[in-house]
């Protein structure tokens, strides 16, 4: 088993610290250094918009300042690591956003809204009109994810929202679908069990485990383009899906430590096409974020 050498974290730590965002800096200092809830809430708070939700590239791949549902699940799934409670206003109001922003005539959350298209994004994120109601994975892509947010943080306002029949839907939607479900749809449906009651837990897991299986790969030669990884499934021993992937997840991390870049990174390994340089912000901030989530995994791993 490979460990990560004390010069590889340095040179990863110094290369977030270069490249990252402000964000993933002081989470870094969090979790690794002296670093305080407070500081990280301060630069999370950044991305925050006076309506409550989130946008100003939270996912890096949509540079649109305004909220949007989706890139308000990406900086809740922040809040959630770092445990803090609804006291917080920035969860408060972000609840707040979410529940607002639901919309039932369309069955679900708009994942970005049409106004996502005035500003740089990634080609996957180009906007495509809703007619009639959602498709089933936009549904589920963030929505179910955001119903786990709803649940965990009580105390926020949510009133307007009924939201045990909105997860009630998004349970439905899950257990119709086809084992076969897109990655990214399926990691919020695995966000939204880890958050809801152990009884809704245990109904969700026997169809989790059939589609994570179909959805990573365990061959390390595929993990050098981009698909489905073990990590993505269990990031940490405590894990819905940890005892799944225990082994592929060991593979996994094997592979990281060799693939650290000679800066100390772990780049995308993705692309943009013609808009690679427009986005080369976007590029520069998923690498940080890469670097720090490896990191991370190898701690939780006992890889450090």
């Amino acid at each position: 088993m490979k460990s990560l050498t004390t010069d590889a974290f340095d040179r990863a730590c110094e290369f977030v610290q270069r490249i990252g965002r402000p964000l993933e800096q002081a989470q870094l200092r969090y979790i690794f250094g002296e670093g305080t809830v407070d500081e990280v809430l301060t630069e999370l708070s950044k991305f925050q918009n006076d309506d409550g939700g989130f946008g100003h590239g939270m996912e890096p791949d949509i540079r649109m300042p305004n909220s949007s549902p989706l890139c308000s699940s990406v900086a809740f799934q922040v809040l959630r690591e770092l445990e803090v409670s609804d006291d917080y206003e920035i969860v408060r109001s972000g609840i707040s956003y979410f529940a607002n922003s639901y919309q039932p005539e369309i069955g679900g959350w708009d994942p970005t809204g049409p106004d996502v298209d005035e500003y740089d994004r990634a080609p996957w994120w180009d906007y495509s009109p809703i007619e009639g109601r959602l498709t089933p994975l936009k549904v589920a892509n963030p929505g179910s994810e955001i119903c786990g947010y709803l649940k965990l943080f009580s105390a926020g306002d949510a009133s307007n929202l009924v939201v045990d029949q909105v997860v009630e839907d998004l349970l439905n939607l899950f257990f119709d679908l086809p084992d076969e479900i897109e990655t990214h749809a399926l990691m919020c449906f695995m966000r939204m069990a880890e958050m809801l009651s152990d009884e809704v837990t245990e109904r969700m897991l026997p169809k989790l485990v059939r589609a994570s299986h179909l959805a990573v790969s365990e061959n390390a030669d595929d993990w050098r383009g981009y698909g489905g990884r073990p990590l993505w499934f269990a990031p940490a021993p405590s894990s819905l899906l940890a005892s799944e992937f225990s082994i592929s997840v060991e593979t996994q991390l094997n592979f990281e430590i060799d693939s650290q870049n000679a800066d100390g990174g772990w780049l995308p390994v993705w692309s943009y096409g013609d808009r690679s340089v427009a986005l080369q912000q976007a590029t520069n901030e998923w690498a940080g974020w890469l670097t720090l989530r490896n990191l991370i995994a190898f701690k939780s791993w006992g890889r450090i």
